[in-house]
């Protein structure tokens, strides 16, 4: 599967690394600096670059207060069939987001951040999974947090943002 992530902080460098074997991944990022120490992996500065690799799913990784505003600037560049999908902490808005632009998307939240949680242990830490949009991207995020060894959980969209 080709994937692309958006933003090479801590979690899109996490993604990268435990995707970017198994997978043909490239990231997305405006400060080229952030992506210096990413392997195994494309990078992309520009959306010319996105459009040329054209991505089955795109996993934003940017902090919440951006995530809509980087998608409306990239779908335009972005296959039709192509998943968008986010790890974003709150979901107020999201559906009606992803409804309106007639996308496939998936929503998850891994409840961890690389910087404290063990990321050679994950079995104490969880993750959520919105069982509602696109079924291929939940399976494939189902898979890979199972496969991390996280305890997974299935929510709705308002039952996420209800815990």
């Amino acid at each position: 599967m080709k994937i692309l992530i958006l933003g090479a902080g801590k979690m899109g460098s996490f993604f990268t690394d435990v995707l970017s074997f198994d997978h043909e991944c490239a990231v997305y990022e405006i400060d080229p600096r952030r992506m210096r120490f990413l392997y195994n992996t494309q990078r992309f500065t520009t959306v010319e670059e996105i459009e040329a690799f054209r991505p089955n799913l795109v996993i934003n990784c940017v902090t919440l207060k951006y995530t809509l505003q980087v998608f409306d600037q990239l779908i335009p560049h972005l296959p039709e069939d192509c998943i968008l999908s986010d790890i974003s902490s709150v979901k107020t808005g999201f559906r009606e987001y992803y409804e309106k632009t007639g996308r496939h998307y998936c929503s998850t939240h891994p409840m961890f951040g690389p910087t404290f949680a063990n990321l050679g242990a994950l079995s104490s830490e969880n993750a959520i999974v919105i069982n509602e949009g696109d079924y291929l991207g939940r399976v494939f995020f189902l898979d890979l947090y199972r496969r991390l060894g996280l305890n997974v959980h299935e929510y709705s969209f308002d039952e996420h943002d209800d815990l």
